[in-house]
């Protein structure tokens, strides 16, 4: 029998409550058509969706590739304390208390630093489109420093962000990162974050903050090389992809979605944007990236020189952001 944290799980499409059969997998009621299966406790509640049908199998493609890191605690606990990245310390700020909390992380391919969230206390459910990267998270947790401490406090599933098959307030705290803008109606998202969340629940996600200078740059330099580059199947499903996002619009979700109110944090300009740029040119090799930390270092400090400015509030790039309930 498979065990997970997760006591109930309900039909993404009808929310009727599932059941484990006597494979391990779920189903609605006996002889049901619909049959989610289980993959070394992992359970598949994507496969059947002709909805997401290209981008899973886009996803699938490019999370089967590359090499399985193993992490410690020590790497993890760099990661958020890292000087460069500045914005996870006010994701963490953001969102309080961890300890006794459920969490639900959406969208969450390759980013294996919530792995401390367990650390922190809370009960962990890693999810990703892809059932390829939840069971490649699902072995990295498996071989990490985290696996003996922890191995009771994190799941892994494939989920449809726009259909999340838990029951109504099921978690504390919904987080996501870079992919709150490749989902095809935000609004509907939002209420279903909501139906999940508990009262006083929040989520919470991290983006990149509309910039005119920033745009500015993507139009001039950005945009011409992605022309001349090849377009992976990828790239074709994100082609539509909002990638900056501005108080206002998001202001719009609050009362209509079930919520109590916006956080919006933007900060740092120049920093974000050495990296952007970076990332674009040589990718984010932890091998390559040691030579040009310097200069991130260099560009942080730029940034809180200018803190205060009219051009820094207008245009800070990395943003921390979400509702509260």
């Amino acid at each position: 029998m498979i065990e997970t944290l997760t006591e109930t799980f309900v039909d993404p499409q009808t929310k009727e409550p599932l059941e484990k059969d006597s494979q391990g997998n779920l189903t609605s009621r006996p002889g049901a058509r619909e049959v989610y299966a289980a993959f070394d406790g992992c359970y598949d509640f994507c496969a059947s969706n002709p909805d997401v049908k290209e981008a899973r199998e886009a996803y699938d493609k490019h999370y089967g590739v590359g090499q399985t890191p193993r992490l410690t605690f020590a790497s993890i606990n760099d990661a958020w304390a890292d000087k460069t990245v500045p914005w996870r310390k006010t994701m963490l700020d953001s969102l309080g208390s961890l300890a006794g909390k459920r969490v639900l992380l959406l969208g969450n391919g390759r980013s294996y630093i919530e792995f401390y969230f367990a650390h922190l206390g809370a009960n962990v459910v890693f999810t990703d489109l892809s059932l390829v990267a939840a069971r490649k998270a699902k072995s990295v947790f498996r071989n990490s420093e985290f696996w003996e401490k922890h191995r009771d406090n994190f799941e892994f599933h494939a989920v449809d962000a726009m259909r999340l098959p838990f029951p109504d307030q099921s978690f504390d705290v919904v987080y996501g990162t870079k992919f709150v803008g490749f989902l095809p109606n935000q609004k509907d998202f939002f209420i279903e974050v909501s139906r999940v969340l508990k009262p006083g629940g929040k989520c919470r996600f991290c983006d990149d903050a509309r910039s005119p200078a920033w745009e500015a740059v993507r139009t001039k330099l950005v945009h011409p090389l992605k022309s001349m580059t090849s377009r992976s199947g990828l790239a074709k499903v994100r082609s539509n992809s909002i990638f900056s996002f501005e108080q206002k619009d998001l202001d719009s979700y609050v009362k209509p979605c079930g919520f109590s109110r916006l956080v919006f944090v933007p900060q740092y300009f120049f920093l974000r944007v050495s990296q952007l740029s970076w990332a674009r040119v040589a990718g984010w090799s932890p091998e390559r990236e040691r030579f040009v930390r310097p200069i991130f270092r260099l560009m942080r400090m730029l940034d809180d020189g200018l803190a205060n400015t009219k051009f820094m509030k207008r245009n800070s790039l990395a943003l921390t952001w979400g509702f509260d309930k």
